[in-house]
């Protein structure tokens, strides 16, 4: 069993805590809150029995195992690695930290310490890749992948009015359109084809500097690969892979339901994907499990974590786009 201490209290971990019900193996049992209050007031709501106001104190409890940091992503390497040195196997959500950087130090720690680091990027924990990898000899010569994930923000329309501190576009905080969406597009394409050949990027930025939405082209030998990323519009169109004989077709990167391919010659077919539940963080969840308990391999992951970031800082450099951990050297 796997003890779970929680850093942060926004809707996603609302979704995590509803997906961990289904994991037998992971038991929620603290909250860290600055002020008490807030803290007690979601212990309560959730039936966590510990309640932290300060970090180092959720670090040297003993009653918790690792620790899901779903706080703003310039705290994340901080908080992972003052959990991490602690001990604490850690569980850090998308994008786990800011550079490439950052993350080697983390991974680093975590071997030292001999305790697992994981980004939670739930797309790449379920097989939905693995189905499109197995198809992709079916559409022939691969030319063309555009992987795509725009959405309108639900505090957009506050931005727009003038509110001042919404964290959401709020770049001192390494907030962005390519650390919150396009993220999803660059880890798929990572996860299938690996390191590219050549980055680069364009994007435009809303009054405060913020990406509010652009394209990561990526070369990979014999074809492209472009990254589609908003936070201020709605996509209107599949992410596709096109081969020389056909396309793979899919309805949402962020949480796929349907994959279908489409000959050149002959009609369109489903492949075989189910559909998942309408929560997938489960799959995360379970797999952090089986690699604290030892009974898998981080190993591929952090992989392809360290060079989805790797393509995100090139990117950002391509595209202008600094943050306060890109001055600090890392």
């Amino acid at each position: 069993m796997v003890r779970l201490g929680i850093i942060g209290r926004n809707f996603v971990v609302d979704w995590m805590l509803e997906a961990a019900r289904a994991v037998p193996a992971l038991k929620p049992v603290a909250i860290y809150s600055r002020r008490r209050e807030t803290g007690a007031a979601f212990a309560e709501r959730y039936g966590l029995p510990l309640v932290f106001d300060r970090l180092e104190d959720l670090a040297a409890c003993g009653e918790v195992d690792a620790v899901y940091i779903a706080s703003p992503t310039g705290c994340h390497f901080a908080q992972a690695r003052e959990m991490l040195l602690a001990g604490k196997h850690v569980l850090c959500e998308k994008p786990a930290v800011v550079t490439a950087a950052q993350l080697r130090e983390l991974l680093d720690i975590a071997r030292e310490r001999g305790v697992v680091f994981l980004e939670a990027m739930r797309l790449v924990h379920d097989d939905a890749l693995d189905v499109i990898a197995a198809a992709l000899p079916e559409i022939g010569a691969l030319r063309r992948v555009t992987f795509e994930f725009t959405q309108y923000s639900s505090r957009y329309d506050r931005f727009r009015a003038g509110e001042q501190g919404i964290n959401t576009f709020d770049v001192s905080l390494s907030n962005g359109g390519i650390m919150d969406m396009g993220c999803y597009c660059l880890h798929a394409m990572v996860r299938l084809f690996g390191a590219p050949e050549r980055v680069r990027a364009d994007c435009f930025k809303l009054s405060n500097g913020f990406d509010g939405g652009g394209i990561v082209l990526l070369r990979y030998p014999g074809f492209v690969a472009e990254a589609i990323y908003s936070k201020v519009s709605r996509q209107a169109a599949p992410t596709t892979l096109l081969g020389e004989d056909g396309a793979i077709l899919l309805d949402d990167i962020n949480h796929i339901r349907r994959i279908w391919l489409q000959p050149r010659k002959g009609e369109a077919r489903d492949l075989p994907y189910r559909e998942k539940l309408p929560n997938n963080m489960m799959y995360e969840l379970s797999h952090f499990c089986a690699m604290v308990s030892g009974d898998m391999d981080p190993a591929p992951w952090n992989r392809w974590s360290q060079i989805t970031l790797e393509v995100m800082d090139a990117a950002r450099a391509d595209m202008g786009v600094v943050f306060p951990a890109d001055r600090a050297g890392g």
